[in-house]
């Protein structure tokens, strides 16, 4: 069946049978124990009526499909209350049922199908059915199963596959991850045993809610990679009616790609044959198969005997030319991105070898074509945008993609990347999950460039490989600060960075980070009335916050300030606790707290260990630990 657009008599009818009370009798009555065959009037109004809606693609099916979810989303809610775990229904025809459940899905949950929810109290309600699914799934879970067995299956299924659906929307992402499903799902790969369609929903929910560490836990990437290769294999060969689970799947296996061991197992398995299908034959969609289909192949293609095998397709580089000088901006990024990985990054290899064995005329560093070149996703071009243009008012030269690119893509931003001084990465999810922003990442690494990361989502934590590229870096954060804040902290970075500054950027001026002593005289300025303790309380819990301040400047410790100033003693050591569990992410912690501080130094490993060291004494002694004699003391009062 094709899908329409046309308005007809037929579909008002079968909205007004879904939006009337008849449609909850006739779902109750199918689950009723009593239950035992399906009359005509429930057929049509639970199946063929549905049906109709689904097929409808016309400029009011967003008005119809809200109209239809403000009828039914609570009611449902309800019905998951009560029956969603299985236990006390008894369905008779299982198969019916589950004909009926995937049409309550359709026309409810679709968000694929772009029924993205439209209001409010839409994105309430299917907040609050993600509770309920939770807890359904939660109650299953203590159930101690085995293996799913026939009862809970059709249930966890139809769980799974609604999670999925709202893992299709970023605001309905930020609460599934509040509910910290990632064990619950898990638990439910551990007991699936072979119900593929389980194992399919949960590893797609996962892609979305768990970090890179998160999924690197998951033990079984063969298993992973062998679902995914099924399911788009069948949605492959499956004609029209399977081009959305084609889409779905290659969308989520392309964040599953960024993990090496998952990387791996595609290409030993063979699964880039179905990705070139996509990505070559005219019919599949340009932009719900073609474009996650080049995204794969391009992660797949930082293998390197993948990409000399990749290379060597003449019908697919030729392909990917093409794609280059698409009116799609999207397939062009992709298109560029794969032929510089595979044609001209090695080229300009070679040709960096060549330029290195020739003898330096000059160790004068040249003037750069541009000041900044900023790399980011384009789900965040508007933050992006407004720095740019934030930038360009302070006279720098500006390079983005959306202003620059001519004629060759790879070419240009290549260039781009080599002819400047400061390189920008907007780090975000989608940034890290991008494989053109990698490339651009990488490169950039390689050539030397001054990399300053911005974090462009509220509580981004860089981890795998941009979190390796950014890891000693100071990031610039947007969303923890205000906008003019945040610049003005930028500002001073790329002041900082430069190497040829052609005009003092209007910035609040702040000690030099390159001068370590330098920063601790000028914090020790702005304390001229602290007195230095000579004998502190032998416990830290007994600390005033003048002890504290004592304790860091006699230590020659005074940057720490900028992190714990205003704590006292007990404060204190519950930092040293955060510390001592994790000395790491502490230091992180720290060394951000500081740089956003009023100092604006940087923190150093060797003052961090200092002051771990030198506190030691002063905290009290706990079970299994050395004893010391400050901490002893600490304990007998």
């Amino acid at each position: 069946m094709a899908m329409s657009k046309e308005y007809t008599e037929d579909l008002i009818l079968a909205v007004q049978q879904i939006c009337s009370p008849a449609y909850q009798e006739a779902f109750k009555a199918v689950t009723n124990e009593q239950f035992s065959f399906i009359t005509t009037e429930q057929h049509t109004v639970l199946e063929s009526y549905p049906n109709t809606i689904a097929w409808y693609a016309g400029d009011q099916r967003q008005t119809i499909i809200e109209q239809i979810r403000r009828t039914h989303l609570k009611w449902f809610d309800n019905w998951l209350n009560q029956y969603g775990t299985g236990q006390g229904l008894i369905i008779k025809q299982q198969m019916l049922f589950n004909h009926v459940m995937l049409h309550v899905e359709n026309i409810l949950f679709r968000i694929d199908h772009g029924d993205i929810p439209a209001t409010e109290e839409t994105r309430k309600d299917f907040c609050q059915i993600a509770n309920t699914i939770k807890h359904c799934l939660h109650t299953i879970k203590e159930l101690n199963l085995t293996v799913i067995d026939e009862v809970t299956s059709p249930f966890v299924e139809q769980h799974l596959q609604i999670l999925f659906y709202f893992t299709l929307d970023n605001d309905l992402v930020i609460h599934l991850k509040r509910l910290e499903l990632v064990d619950l799902v898990n638990t439910f790969i551990q007991i699936a045993n072979d119900r593929k369609e389980i194992l399919l929903n949960a590893y797609r929910i996962l892609a979305v809610l768990m970090t890179e560490a998160d999924i690197k836990q998951l033990q079984n990437s063969n298993r992973i990679a062998s679902v995914f290769i099924q399911f788009i294999s069948s949605s492959i060969n499956g004609g029209a009616s399977t081009q959305d689970r084609l889409q779905n799947n290659l969308r989520s296996l392309n964040v599953l790609t960024q993990h090496d061991e998952i990387r791996e197992e595609l290409i030993k398995q063979n699964g880039q044959k179905y990705f070139l299908r996509c990505a070559l034959e005219e019919k599949f969609d340009p932009i719900k198969a073609k474009l996650p289909a080049l995204y794969i192949l391009l992660t797949l293609s930082f293998n390197e005997t993948f990409a000399t095998a990749l290379k060597t397709n003449t019908n697919f580089m030729e392909h990917v030319r093409k794609l280059s000088l698409s009116s799609n901006e999207d397939l062009q990024r992709v298109a560029t991105a794969l032929i510089w990985q595979l044609e001209e990054k090695s080229e300009k290899k070679d040709n960096h070898k060549e330029n290195n064995s020739q003898p330096s005329v000059s160790s004068i560093p040249t003037k750069k074509q541009y000041d900044i070149m900023i790399s980011y996703s384009h789900s965040d071009k508007e933050l992006c945008h407004q720095i740019a243009k934030s930038l360009e008012l302070d006279n720098l030269r500006i390079w983005i993609d959306f202003q620059q690119i001519h004629g060759n893509m790879a070419d240009t931003i290549a260039e781009a990347i080599e002819n400047s001084e400061v390189v920008l990465i907007c780090m975000s999810s989608t940034y890290k999950e991008s494989s053109v922003c990698k490339s651009e990442a990488t490169y950039a690494v390689k050539r030397g460039c001054h990399i300053i990361p911005l974090v462009m989502t509220p509580q981004y934590k860089a981890d795998g490989w941009l979190g390796l590229v950014t890891s000693s870096l100071i990031y610039v954060d947007f969303k923890k600060l205000h906008f003019d804040q945040a610049y003005e902290q930028l500002k001073h970075q790329i002041q900082r960075n430069r190497t040829n500054p052609t005009q003092e950027l209007p910035i609040k001026q702040h000690p030099s980070q390159d001068d370590h002593s330098s920063v601790n005289n000028i914090i020790l300025k702005t304390f001229p009335t602290v007195n230095i303790v000579k004998e502190y309380p032998h416990c830290i819990d007994m600390w005033t916050e003048d002890h504290v301040k004592s304790f860091l400047i006699e230590k020659k410790l005074p940057i720490l300030l900028g992190a714990f100033e205003g704590m006292n003693g007990r404060l204190l050591h519950r930092a040293y606790d955060m510390c001592q569990s994790n000395q790491q992410a502490m230091f992180s912690s720290l060394k951000d707290d500081i740089h956003q501080s009023s100092y604006r130094a940087t923190l150093t490993l060797k003052d961090y260990l200092i002051f771990l060291e030198e506190i030691k004494a002063y905290i009290p002694y706990k079970l299994g630990q050395q004893l010391n004699p400050t901490s002893a003391v600490c304990n007998l009062m």
